[in-house]
């Protein structure tokens, strides 16, 4: 069946779009660019080094030899190769705004490291719910677009290995990432989990 040409779908927002929310501890309104950013479990490895010291590939190479870690843990919740992702809702530049993501559960949210509260704070904890600065339409969290990292002579982003490694990086609120399947297309080592 061909596809309509002129068929449409929903795309992320573009760069540069314009928010607007309000601080809820004083009430101050704000209107700013989001964007999502996202950090594979271990992938903090990065700080650690600059690309100058150490390839992209050799990282990954470092980074994999935890990444059973998850199954191990939780092996009902997680399959072999599994990493948990965490979501961070942010503006282009890691400038002021860096708050969880909602609808997601950062790493201290696993089984067995849940807040005595039962409540995970995140960006709608901070600050109300985005509407576009002009049609003053809702903000839908899954058509924020995701940075791009790098690690590389112009950018040494914390899991910015990742991607430069395979030229991966996930969907939005994507809660997991298979090391092996994203490895084995990339041509990278990965994990002998058997």
């Amino acid at each position: 069946m061909a596809r309509d040409s002129a068929a449409t779908t929903v795309q992320p927002y573009p760069a540069g779009t314009q928010w607007t929310f309000t601080v809820r501890s004083n009430g101050l309104v704000l209107t700013e660019e989001l964007v999502l950013y996202y950090q594979p479990a271990g992938g903090s490895i990065g700080e650690d080094y600059l690309p100058g010291e150490i390839s992209a590939a050799d990282l990954w190479r470092l980074w994999i030899k935890d990444a059973n870690r998850f199954h191990q843990q939780w092996p009902d919740r997680y399959r072999p190769g599994e990493v948990h992702v965490m979501w961070t809702v942010t503006q282009p530049g890691f400038l002021g705004i860096f708050e969880v993501a909602p609808g997601v559960y950062g790493e201290r949210r696993l089984p067995g490291e849940i807040a005595e509260s039962g409540v995970q704070e995140n960006f709608l904890t901070f600050y109300t719910h985005p509407v576009h600065a002009e049609t003053g339409e809702r903000l839908n969290w899954l058509r924020l677009p995701v940075l791009d990292l790098g690690w590389n002579a112009s950018a040494n982003d914390v899991a910015g290995f990742i991607q430069e490694a395979t030229g991966w990086k996930p969907s939005p609120l994507q809660q997991t990432m298979d090391v092996v399947q994203i490895g084995r297309a990339a041509g990278l080592p990965v994990p002998d989990l058997d």
